[in-house]
């Protein structure tokens, strides 16, 4: 098991843990959890051996494989499926052993190292690293292209995908779910469900963490606090402890009765729609939360617009296509005032290009986005981030809005976001990812729009801003169309689904739990479908490869069988020795005292004997049953 005593660690001279303890057990699966910037990647680095301890002790047991995905990917010339293959090592040792001896012509050399690769099953990781890419969303034409030309977000997946090869005793996965789409990750549940390591998980998605783990370790001033179960779980008990310190009361029992009267509100119109159910549960379920909520630094609110035209967007028979792609084909929507769209799809269907449509940062080829008069739109994606002059500080860039307030208000109003007096004044280019995405949503909430558009608002969002932007949503009375992986957003804010595919989009007649379960199911067909025993082979290739594995085969049979006549003679003496023994022993002349020598001399060369014919015949036991073994391989290679 891993075990953390008492320890220390510093980033520079910023102390992120002081005499902090956990035990992992073989098998379990932790989530660990935290505000940024409390130390939970450095937590990994220093198992990882990467980062110096101040103090304390992290044991290990020797024998154990740690997994991880790695930072950088160095190895761009190789296509797809050979990194993803070589993800794991001893498949990649052995492999390189077989490419090597092959150049050399080392006929004793590729046999050991088929042999070595027959012992780890081989002949599976190639098949099971397509299953991995076909999880995560690649296609059979993704496996042969080279590194270098995948996208970053896709080259997060493949780096993934080798992590998730390795044979680890324990696997460290920092934000996994970032840069899938809700699809993949409702795969990656079902994978990391069925690993049978140690895996500790750092995430901001509750409903990926309620899926997963067993239990939730919070680092928390300081200390990791291990709490059992669940996120859900660790929520009702964190919650527990919060409600008895009295401090809290009356903030809380204020924000309990506000989102009591919300949800009283909301649920009349919710429970008539099928889709909605996950919604309803989910603003119920905000009761319990409300405790952990009155913690929150984060509380900020999407100002009420001004009017709200219906229908608030027109989109008639719009296409596009790129590259001879065709992404949209002839789509027609219609978005009335007050809709809660989830958009879903897997990444590369349109989604992002649709919003592009809506907010006119790309142009239909064919069709049009009629936009009715007074929609204020507020979008975000991730190039708004990049969009953001990292030169100027958080106040400059609400001074700059239309409408600027006064410094003071605007001071005011970057402390609903997190903004310290000091950080309203600093240069945003040393500021984190989550730092600058809380900018960019409070500039969006300045601009007080009546539509709201959000691709992947979550990517570098904490846990704490992640349910600040939630509850936020819930309250705003405009509509929102919105992509997430984080199942738990996307449920508690959509009424309805658009869903991208093969060019069209159509309503999704179903709630969120059902698209999910259709779409995984859709992946499995996939991956039984596309389930050869030596995949990505022509039929040439495969006689060829099974002509010279059965050659192989069949001169590491040779020497077994040379063994066996050898003893099938030795077997047949040694028991003429024994014969003779037991002949000798049949005489009663052979007892007289003056023939004890002899007697003395015969048993014990009836015992040698027999112990000798013992052993020859397990030896000859041993070696039939290796043939037998090799003969079963021989018939997998005729299939």
């Amino acid at each position: 098991m891993l075990t953390l005593q008492n320890l220390s660690i510093r980033a520079g001279i910023k102390p992120l843990l002081d005499s902090a303890t956990l035990t992992i057990h073989p098998g379990q699966k932790i989530g660990l959890i935290g505000q940024n910037g409390v130390g939970k990647t450095s937590l990994f680095k220093a198992i990882l051996n990467e980062l110096p301890i101040e103090a304390g002790h992290i044991d290990l047991p020797a024998s154990w494989l740690i997994g991880c995905v790695e930072q950088e990917v160095t190895a761009k010339t190789v296509n797809a499926l050979e990194y993803v293959t070589y993800g794991d090592s001893l498949y990649a040792q052995y492999s390189e052993q077989v490419k090597e001896y092959q150049s050399l012509d080392n006929h004793i050399g590729l046999v050991e190292a088929y042999d070595a690769l027959d012992k780890i099953a081989g002949y599976l990781v190639p098949n099971k690293a397509k299953q991995l890419l076909y999880g995560l969303g690649f296609n059979d034409a993704d496996f042969e292209k080279n590194m270098s030309e995948f996208s970053g977000g896709w080259q997060v997946r493949l780096k993934l995908a080798r992590a998730l090869m390795q044979r680890a005793d324990l696997l460290l996965l920092d934000e996994p779910t970032n840069h899938l789409d809700i699809e993949a990750v409702t795969w990656l549940e079902q994978w990391l469900k069925s690993y049978e390591g140690a895996v500790i998980i750092i995430s901001h998605d509750r409903d990926f963490l309620d899926q997963v783990v067993q239990g939730i370790a919070h680092i928390h001033n300081q200390k990791i606090y291990y709490y059992s179960g669940n996120f859900a779980a660790f929520e009702r008990q964190r919650n527990e402890q919060l409600m008895q310190q009295q401090a809290l009361h009356d903030k809380q029992k204020q924000q309990m009765q506000h989102l009591k009267s919300f949800i009283e509100r909301f649920k009349a119109k919710a429970s008539k729609a099928k889709q909605a159910q996950s919604r309803v549960k989910a603003l119920e379920r905000m009761e319990e939360v409300a405790a952990v909520q009155a913690m929150n630094p984060f509380i900020f609110k999407f100002l009420s617009p001004d009017h709200q035209p219906d229908p608030m967007m027109n989109i008639q028979d719009i296409s596009f296509a790129y590259q001879d792609k065709t992404i949209l084909d002839t789509v027609n929507l219609v978005l009335r005032a007050g809709d809660r769209i989830g958009l879903v799809g897997v990444n590369g269907s349109g989604k992002t290009t649709l919003l592009k449509q809506l907010v006119g940062e790309l142009k239909p080829q064919s069709g049009k986005v009629v936009i009715s008069k007074g929609v204020k739109v507020g979008y975000f994606a991730q190039h708004q981030i990049d969009s953001l002059h990292f030169d100027q500080s958080p106040l400059q860039h609400i001074l700059s809005q239309e409408m600027a307030p006064s410094d003071q208000e605007a001071r005011d109003f970057l402390g609903q976001f997190g903004f310290s007096n000091t950080q309203c004044l600093e240069s945003i280019k040393a500021f984190s990812g989550g730092e600058k995405a809380r900018l960019a949503l409070a500039i969006i909430v300045f601009q007080k729009p009546n539509l709201i558009i959000l691709d992947e608002p979550t990517n570098h969002l904490d846990m704490e801003t992640r349910d600040a932007l939630d509850m936020a949503i819930q309250e705003f009375s405009g509509a929102v169309i919105l992509v997430s992986h984080d199942k738990h957003l996307l449920a508690s804010i959509s009424d309805q689904f658009w869903w991208v595919h093969n060019g069209k989009v159509t309503l999704y007649n179903g709630d969120l739990d059902g698209y999910l379960q259709e779409q995984l199911k859709a992946i499995k067909a996939h991956q039984q479908e596309n389930k050869p025993t030596r995949p990505g082979k022509t039929k040439k290739e495969l006689r060829q490869e099974n002509a010279q594995q059965r050659k192989l085969l069949e001169n590491k049979i040779k020497p077994y069988q040379q063994e066996i006549k050898q003893l099938d003679k030795k077997m047949e003496q040694l028991q003429k020795q024994v014969a003779e023994c037991h002949l000798m022993m049949e005489d009663e002349s052979l007892y007289e005292s003056q023939n004890k020598d002899k007697l003395a001399e015969c048993i014990k060369q009836q015992a040698v004997s027999s112990q000798a014919l013992e052993d020859a015949e397990m030896r000859w036991l041993e070696l039939e049953e290796l043939i037998e073994e090799i003969k079963s391989e021989m018939l997998i290679v005729e299939e």
